[in-house]
């Protein structure tokens, strides 16, 4: 089993020189661009393209305005690290990290660097009982680490650790070029708009009650990772996308850059969407505007180019876009909303009325590229704002990681404003006679001087970024230590680490660290940070909560995960799934825990280390392949992943109430095929379960039911569906149908709860499961004596049987999660299993 994976025509034009009308807001310089595209005709004396680049290139170097860049771009990229350096030497000195999500990218970063690369699709067997990476998560960051390591001039954590920290030293250098660009090449606007992000990157006061990305606290100390990666490659990517009609280089340079922001991080390439909309409504009307023939020629041009340059780049990124659009249906997802005042600080409410105010001054002087970029400001802000009743249940809206891009975004109004009290303020001791009047820093030395005393002040008081946690110091992992060595001598089973309340701040770490860690160095894990990837965390999170003093399950929408009497049940029932799971070591730090445990007689031993405990199960885990003992039973029923409600019937309800139940005599197989006139492969089941009663040719289904209820017991949910009545008043010729009644109920509320907080013991849905199950009880078809065997490597699955009926199909189990990209050498289908494996 296979898994997936001419020159004299160009003499004879004109260029036209087109007045557009907007004024520069307050330049400090004259904006010298005289790029277009198509260049000027070439002439025979015209030396090579390479050639006047090496000249210009030169010329800027050697230039006076080349060093002061220089200068000043060492100078903000010195500054936040300045009023952090703390954080910096810890990250420097530190071994690995130890980050909330970052000891998972680093972990899966390290999995993809030694058995993934090159390829940007790939599995891991390390969590979740097997999930595909990076098949849903932007490949880039991870690729550019596998990258750097391969080359053999870094060592992995050398690499991690250049990927991870060079875009955030960019940041405000990103942000410079992005003000410049948008404000009609200020420099003095793109300066305080540089100085402006530098105070959101490092002050703690600004930091959302959420930590959602780009500031320092959470890349480095909560481990988001692959934002700062993805936001630089959109400025970049926007400064020239506003200039990709005047140049092919220009051009070519936006079509990678929006490829490039597109495989780093999603909710950036969300944003670049948004400004690629603005932009092209903005060019549409100022092609409609245009005052002659000329000009219009020249809009049309920009509009044309700008459409373009998306559509390359989209180009560029269909080698994973469109293989993980098309596996999105396994993608475990739910919107993760929190209300707008748990996410603003008061330092923020500050933020916004100086962004408004800048805003209010750059309308005066609008440029160019103003209105698309405040529309796209306005959008994010609206999504932001709005986003509890139009986040859609498909998509994994996360509103506090748009309004932390807003919130940089913002920063280039906010250097509108700097920038206009700094020449308010020039003109007031008169080094200036109006506010338009270009100005220098020797010229406006006492402003300089005064603007360079209020910025060291407000650096002196700045708490900087906020102490926790971010990477291990050399030497200081004992604990930690003592589990990874002894996972690396027992790799005979899967492990169980427990969650620890957050409250707890460096016990929790440590617990997400080993997880994440055991899966790095071989073993494996039925959790990690990744819950999305693998629709296996609707049952294995339930399960590991089970064994823990605090839940994990965001990002996912589960009933196991909500009810009460699942996590009531005894230790024992949740030991014996914890067995069927493959488990058979559980890695417990908490005492009430460890003392419940001892008492189990399903444990084997018990291994201290330290303030940490690792239980060993009785018999060994349960062979990853292995023949089932009954015929499965096939489900048709729809499928979803995604956020659902409590009484809504799908085949993951089904397979949650058999879980909570207990009982895996008779597994559920859910049927790929939803047509029943389609079915053709009902024989290797011991029966057939309907929720769904679709079909392009109803009186051949009806025959093919009829037909198959004389050999498989067929269970029927009552429907109002044409083909069920149609069954319904014909049951007698239906000798082994039965018919379950499904209760009438409103939808029910939506599944967000983090902890248990229902009971779903006397559900309809629960009463239902216990009909078919009395049903699959009396009707199970035992399977003939075999031994199946298999070998799992890193892109197959090699399986060896001995049947005593050489004839007989044997349904196998293979306890890995399912991948709809699976296939068998032999074209047999491949089934989801109850618990989501195969």
């Amino acid at each position: 089993m296979s898994k997936p994976k001419s020159a004299k025509a160009k003499a004879s034009r004109k260029e036209q020189t087109i007045t557009l009308p907007y004024q520069s807001a307050a330049r400090d310089e004259p904006n010298t661009s005289t790029e277009s595209w198509p260049s000027e005709s070439l002439k025979p004396s015209t030396p090579s393209p390479l050639k006047t680049g090496y000249e210009q290139l030169r010329r800027r170097v050697l230039s006076a305005r080349f060093a002061q860049n220089a200068l000043l771009f060492s100078i903000i990229t010195v500054l936040p690290v300045a009023l952090s350096q703390k954080l910096w030497l810890e990250i420097w000195r530190g071994a690995r990290p130890r980050a909330w999500d970052g000891t998972g990218h680093f972990a899966i970063a390290q999995i993809f660097d030694q058995t993934i690369f090159p390829d940007t699709f790939g599995w891991t067997h390390a969590y979740f009982a097997g999930m595909p990476f990076p098949n849903f998560y932007p490949p880039l960051f991870y690729w550019c680490v596998a990258l750097l390591h391969h080359t053999g001039l870094f060592s992995f954590a050398a690499a991690f650790k250049l990927v991870l920290t060079i875009p955030v030293l960019l940041m405000p250098i990103a942000m410079w070029l992005l003000a410049r660009t948008v404000s009609d090449n200020s420099r003095l606007a793109a300066t305080g708009a540089a100085l402006a992000a530098t105070a959101l990157m490092v002050d703690s006061r600004f930091l959302p009650f959420f930590p959602s990305g780009l500031d320092y606290f959470s890349t480095f100390q909560i481990g988001l990772y692959t934002q700062p990666l993805g936001f630089v490659l959109l400025m970049l990517w926007y400064v020239s996308y506003t200039s990709a009609h005047k140049s092919r280089l220009k051009f070519a340079l936006s079509c990678l850059l929006l490829a490039l922001t597109v495989l780093a991080n999603f909710f950036n390439a969300i944003t670049a969407t948004l400004i690629i909309a603005a932009t092209l409504a903005s060019d549409l009307i100022q092609y409609r505007r245009a005052p002659d023939s000329n000009q219009k020629a020249s809009e049309r041009r920009a509009l044309l180019v700008h459409l373009a340059a998306p559509l390359v780049a989209v180009g560029l990124t269909s080698f994973w876009l469109v293989p993980m659009l098309t596996q999105y249906d396994y993608f475990v997802t739910r919107p993760s909303i929190i209300e707008i005042n748990k996410l603003v600080s008061p330092a923020l409410l500050v933020w916004y009325f100086l962004a408004v105010i800048g805003i209010i001054l750059w309308l005066r002087r609008p440029t160019r590229a103003m209105w698309p970029y405040l529309v796209t400001c306005f959008v994010l802000a609206a999504c932001v704002m709005f986003a509890a009743t139009i986040a859609p249940r498909w998509f994994p809206l996360q509103s506090s990681r748009f309004l932390t891009t807003l919130n940089f975004l913002l920063a280039v109004p906010v250097g509108q404003l700097i920038a206009a009290a700094f020449r308010a303020f020039a003109k007031l001791l008169g080094e200036i006679q109006t506010r338009e009047q270009p100005l220098t820093l020797r010229q406006a030395r006492h402003t300089t001087g005064t603007a360079v005393f209020v910025l060291m002040l407000l650096a002196l008081t700045s708490p900087g970024p906020k102490s926790a946690y971010a990477f291990y110091p050399a030497g200081e992992t004992a604990d930690i230590d003592a589990v990874l060595d002894f996972a690396r001598q027992h790799r005979d089973g899967r492990y169980i680490v427990e969650v620890i309340n957050p409250a707890a701040t460096d016990v929790s770490f440590d617990a997400r660290a080993i997880n994440s860690y055991l899966g790095a160095q071989g073993n494996e894990t039925l959790s990690a940070v990744f819950h999305e990837a693998s629709p296996n965390a609707l049952f294995s999170l339930p399960l590991v909560n089970a064994f823990s003093n605090y839940p994990d399950s965001f990002g996912i929408s589960s009933v196991l995960s909500d009810d009460i009497d699942f996590a009531a049940q005894p230790l024992a029932a949740h030991l014996d799934r914890a067995r069927l799971m493959g488990a058979r070591y559980l890695v417990i730090r908490s005492p009430a825990m460890k003392e419940q445990l001892s008492g189990e007689t399903a444990i084997l031993a018990r291994h201290d280390f330290g303030t940490w405990g690792i239980f060993e199960l009785k018999g060994g885990a349960q062979p990853h392949v292995r023949a089932l003992a009954y015929r499965p039973a096939l489900v048709l029923s729809p499928l979803t992943l995604k956020q659902r409600r409590g009484n809504e019937m799908s085949f993951i309800r089904l397979i949650e109430e058999q879980v909570a139940d207990g009982w895996f005599d008779v597994l559920l197989a859910r049927s790929p095929e939803m047509k029943i006139d389609r079915l053709n492969d009902t024989e290797n089941f011991g029966a057939v379960i309907l929720d769904t009663y679709g079909a392009e040719d109803e009186n051949l289904a009806f025959e093919r039911l009829r037909e198959l209820a004389h050999r498989r017991a067929l269970i029927l949910l009552s429907s109002n569906a044409k083909l069920f009545q149609r069954i319904r008043a014909s049951i007698t010729e239906f000798p082994l149908a039965v018919i379950v009644e499904r209760a009438v109920e409103e939808p029910s509320e939506i599944l967000e709860t983090i902890r248990p907080a229902r009971h779903y013991q006397s559900s309809a849905i629960r009463q239902g499961w216990a009909a078919i199950r009395n049903v699959l009880d009396r009707t199970k078809i035992a399977v003939g004596p075999a031994t199946i065997t298999g070998e799992t490597g890193q892109g197959s699955i090699q399986l060896n049987s001995a049947a005593t009926v050489p004839d007989e199909s044997i349904p196998t189990l293979i306890a890995m999660t399912y991948h709809p990209g699976w296939r068998r050498i032999d074209e047999s289908p491949v089934y989801a299993i109850t618990r989501f494996i195969c």
